[in-house]
């Protein structure tokens, strides 16, 4: 499910990012006459390569939008032609123009609709600054997302690792308290199909949830943190 969800993400994008970020310098992202467009996010750092997320949704059979996309990108001198390729039940197309990475991954919707997602990253253009996560020794990164909307910052971690989920909870409570973090909610799930800790935690208007839940030898951590202006 993880490598899905990244595979998933890499494909997307979006629009409306803040003056600093290297995708205000890409073309706009071009969409077919009376497609609906939604943000899904509006600023989103992925591993640190900067992303925002659209969905469009058209009338248009899925053959009407991938014309659509290949007269938009046809090839000229300098830009080779898009690229296209299936992944699942999508279709996708993608096309690397002034140094920015475009990708179109669609599938048809209602009766001969079309649904897609909209995707635009670049290189970051600078290094990204991020707070300190305190993980257990042995532990492996999967995912770490920051996304602004509206104002309101959020950033989900997911990880992996060899000790029980109640081992991570105890190192959460004392490493993050030491921080300034408070726990508010600790939890037990004792399922036999579902066994983990749950805690939420909080640091003046900024919080913090916690899923620890076993998988096999290992656990899964995700990490998700809010703040609330």
């Amino acid at each position: 499910m993880i490598r899905a969800l990244a595979a998933l993400l890499l494909l997307m994008a979006g629009t409306a990012f803040a003056a600093k970020d290297p995708l205000r310098a890409c073309p706009d992202f071009p969409a077919p006459k009376k497609a609906k467009l939604q943000v899904v996010a509006q600023q989103m750092d992925y591993n640190g390569l900067p992303m925002g997320i659209l969905r469009l949704e058209s009338a248009a059979p899925p053959d009407e939008i991938l014309a659509f996309y290949r007269k938009e990108w046809a090839a000229t001198k300098a830009i080779p032609g898009p690229v296209e390729y299936p992944m699942g039940p999508w279709q996708v197309i993608a096309s690397l123009r002034d140094n920015c990475f475009f990708t179109v991954q669609l599938k048809p919707f209602g009766r001969n609709g079309t649904e897609a997602i909209l995707g635009l990253t670049t290189p970051p253009g600078g290094k990204s600054v991020k707070e300190e996560l305190p993980m257990l020794p042995g532990s492996t990164l999967i995912n770490d997302i920051a996304h602004n909307d509206a104002g309101k910052t959020a950033r989900t971690v997911a990880l992996r690792n060899g000790f029980s989920p109640a081992a991570n909870a105890d190192f959460y409570r004392r490493n993050l308290g030491d921080l300034g973090w408070t726990v508010t909610n600790h939890y037990r799930m004792e399922k036999p199909s579902l066994n983990g800790d749950v805690m939420v935690l909080k640091n003046g208007l900024r919080e913090l949830s916690i899923t620890m839940t076993r998988q096999g030898r290992e656990s899964n951590v995700l990490l998700n943190y809010v703040d609330q202006p």
